[in-house]
């Protein structure tokens, strides 16, 4: 990892060296942005900040590297600005933010669900991140949906989440935002930016964020304390070349987790296991903490960026780019939850739920960065009725992890001997209710060195190098635009694991049994060369002033860099790879006062990990099963996207997503799977806001906004969840179920309401009052994750501005 400390610093060398290149060369046009006191000369990978559509901006720059106007991509892309966050009091970016359709599950670890595929990482500012993110430094999220993702390299066939950092200004401004509500929730939010310096070489502007953020839960003990601190310095030269430096640092200490709500079988008073059902979830047992006061689940970053914009000419731009991070990760006795409850035996016992046997620690240390130079081309052919733009990249990122997990000791320890004792407290007694029937006790001590047993030990390294070469071009006076494309990666994943049985040349699916592992150790290098090549294309057509129609086409690849080194080990492993068409219609009415997109999807995706089982040696009559990279995903589905400005002073926003998502090929070990909808992913999803801001008279200065969002009964188990099959006459064949892959969250349905009065006080100062009702009438509810749902809070907010 000495490296990436270094190719950032050679991104600045870069970048002050390319200055020399243009001293010849004429200026390209500038873009401002609409009526601002000063010109912002901008380069073409510079998105213009704009208000006029509501919470939505009008310019993403994640859906194709370059700012491009959402309404001429040939798909979708979903935009949210910092603006409707403030309104919502949306403190933290999660799983609350469920307003885009067919996005849901957004978590602080990095994982999401879109478009009915799951991922497992995010961008932040184009790079790639391991979630970790605070809401006070971040100016807007872009969500670019569909495999045409892959113009970043390995993506999730259903997209991409890019966090955009908060950028300095050129005006000064001054804002402290204190807050306080339910939950014990405190925050305090400082931000300054403005002009730092001006000189024979330039102008310099900034951006500071400060950022302190605690709060509860309706679990006891559990607490989140949050830190954010980001800094950002651009440069602008007289040229009107950009270099802009940021550094962030993010820290959350979370004790005592969160916890889901345990399964619920019935056994039908029956000593056959034939009947059991899984009935659902104990919701009343996710309002309590299992884990208690000796538990945590940390996680921190630091990161640097380095972005170097340059335009050369009208015709030639680059943008040279570099990110190192430092992420991690430790927790203890986060492993002791609530375990399934069964109901109804036929020999009558009380009702009792057991926590975790051993309490284990983890540590997960996760170094990185990349490298990114783009080179656009800009310009016209045929006698200028053809206007081009061609787009070159070079990507290179890293990624190291290490992550030693230990037991808190044996099981001679005397520590988890009494925990495991039958007087404990461990087993946890519950009523008709399935509400514990006295306090609970907890493990006793938190983690202590000297007596801890290593079950985990891996080094993971995943280098990837690649490139996109993708040309646009207008037709038709601009009425037609042709978007095609390719991206080349060479992936090498070099991995140990230290703890994981060698096995045996018999034992299939251990590592001795691989062909050329015949002879392997503990410790010894796992290494995997990938190479990619995925295009894409797409159109996008005028068909009248008002309407446009689009369609694209695009391929994507996974390769997962958390997978465990026996995954790579295994001869037949294959990335993730997955294909998709979106196609729909963009227009605008009345005036162009009201924009909508709609739009349909269809993706498949291969070599999806499953089970299968499989006679070994053939002809043996012996069966095993292992994991297999041959399995198969279909998702196809629609999705509505509007923004009206009713007028100055009200706007509309909604969003909404219909996904139909199964396994096609679930694996020869549970056939019964396949057609089965994929677990976690939410079939209907999204949401609407609706703000008032009068702009005269009595009421000026007041602002209401009102948001109402939505998500379907969701299904939160595999499809083989209960199934129990045996090989009979050569096959798999379901012995019994439990139908616990039936098992859905109910659907939930939750009102915020956020009131706003700014006050002038002089011509510099303003202040901003602000109350909001989140889940406005108290819904009671589970999300997807099973956990929790939070209940009504409200929250009083005050701002202090300076201009």
């Amino acid at each position: 990892m000495t490296n990436l400390p270094r190719l950032f610093l050679a991104t600045l060398f870069l970048s002050v060296a390319s200055l020399s290149l243009s001293q010849a060369q004429p200026a390209a046009a500038p873009r401002t942005t609409p009526a601002q006191e000063e010109i912002i000369e901008l380069t073409p990978f510079s998105v213009i900040s704009s208000a006029d559509r509501g919470y939505i901006a009008s310019e993403t720059m994640t859906g194709t590297r370059v700012a491009t106007k959402i309404i001429d991509l040939p798909y979708s892309v979903n935009v949210l600005t910092s603006e409707f966050f403030e309104d919502f009091a949306m403190f933290e970016l999660a799983d609350n933010l469920t307003q885009v359709g067919s996005f849901t599950g957004l978590d602080i670890g990095g994982n999401f669900n879109l478009r009915g595929f799951s991922a497992t990482s995010q961008l932040r500012d184009g790079f790639y991140r391991l979630g970790r993110y605070g809401a006070s430094n971040i100016d807007r999220i872009e969500i670019i949906k569909g495999s045409n993702a892959a113009i970043y390299g390995r993506t999730s066939p259903g997209g991409m989440v890019n966090m955009i950092s908060k950028a300095p200004k050129s005006r000064e401004n001054y804002k402290l935002t204190l807050s306080y509500g339910d939950f014990n929730t405190q925050r305090g939010v400082f931000e300054a930016t403005g002009p730092l310096l001006k000189g024979a070489l330039g102008k310099t502007a900034y951006v500071l964020t400060l950022s302190k953020y605690q709060r509860g839960f309706d679990q006891d003990y559990a607490r989140n304390h949050n830190q954010e601190y980001y800094l950002a310095v651009q440069h602008t030269f007289k040229d009107r070349s950009q270099l802009l430096l940021s550094a962030e640092y993010f820290l959350q200490i979370r004790h005592a987790p969160t916890a889901v709500a345990p399964l619920v079988t019935d056994l039908k008073g029956t000593t056959s296991n034939v009947d059991d059902e899984a009935i659902g979830y104990a919701k009343p047992l996710a309002g309590y903490n299992p884990y208690g006061p000796n538990s945590e689940l940390n996680r921190s970053n630091i990161g640097y960026n380095a972005t170097y914009e340059k335009s050369f000419s009208e015709t030639w731009s680059t943008r040279i780019a570099a990110n190192y991070y430092r992420a991690r990760r430790w927790d203890f006795n986060q492993n002791t939850g609530f375990g399934a409850i069964s109901l109804n035996p036929a020999t009558a016992a009380a009702i009792t739920t057991t926590r975790g046997a051993t309490p284990n620690k983890s540590l997960i240390m996760e170094d990185g960065g990349g490298f990114q130079a783009d080179m656009l081309a800009h310009y016209w052919l045929a006698s200028r009725t053809v206007e081009c733009r061609t787009l070159v990249t070079l990507d290179f990122n890293d990624y190291y992890r290490w992550d030693p997990t230990w037991n808190y000791g044996p099981t001679t320890n005397p520590d988890i001997a009494a925990w495991n004792a039958a007087t404990s407290g461990r087993v946890v007694a519950l009523n008709a209710s399935l509400r514990p029937i006295a306090p609970l006790t907890y493990f006793p001590k938190f983690f202590q060195w000297g007596n801890e047993v290593l079950t985990r030990l891996t080094r993971r390294r995943t280098t990837v190098l690649g490139g996109l070469l993708r040309e646009q071009a207008a037709f038709f006076k601009g009425n037609l635009l042709a978007f095609a494309g390719a991206r080349f990666d060479a992936v090498r994943v070099q991995e140990r694991d230290y703890t994981t049985t060698v096995g045996s040349a018999t034992t299939a699916g251990t590592f001795r049994s691989f062909p050329g592992y015949e002879n392997y150790q503990q410790g010894d290098m796992i290494a995997k060369r990938v190479n990619q090549l995925k295009p894409n294309a797409g159109v996008n057509y005028k068909v009248t002033s008002n309407l446009r129609a689009f369609a694209n086409y695009s391929q994507s690849y996974f390769v997962n860099q958390t997978d465990n080194p026996i995954v790579f080990a295994d001869p037949s492993y294959k990335p993730e790879v997955a294909d998709g068409y979106d196609y729909g219609f963009k227009g605008s009415l009345l005036n162009d006062r009201l924009n909508f997109t709609v739009s349909g999807f269809y993706a498949v995706r291969e070599n999806v990990s499953v089970s299968d089982t499989f006679e070994s040696p053939p002809g043996s009559g012996q069966f095993v099963t292992q994991n297999r990279r041959d399995g198969d995903q279909l998702v196809r589905g629609f999705e509505l996207d509007a923004t009206w400005r009713v007028n100055e002073e009200v706007s509309l926003n909604g969003s909404w997503g219909h996904v139909y998502s199964i396994y096609t090929n679930f694996g020869s070990a549970s056939p019964l799977a396949t057609g089965r909808r994929v677990n976690n992913v939410s079939p209907q999803n999204g949401g609407v806001a609706i703000r008032y801001a009068p702009r005269e008279g009595w009421a000026k200065g007041f602002s209401c906004n009102l948001g109402w969002t939505y998500v379907a009964a969701t299904p939160t188990e595999l499809p083989n969840a209960g199934d129990t099959y045996a090989v009979v006459a050569g096959r798999p064949t379901l012995q019994r179920t439990t139908n616990q892959w039936k098992l859905r969250v109910p659907s939930f349905g939750l009102w915020n309401l956020g009131l706003r009065y700014a006050l002038r006080s002089g011509p510099r100062f303003e202040q901003i009052f602000a109350l909001n009702v989140n889940n406005l009438f108290d819904k009671d509810y589970l999300r997807v994750s099973r956990m929790s749902g939070e209940r009504r809070g409200i929250f009083f907010t005050y701002t202090l501005s300076a201009h």
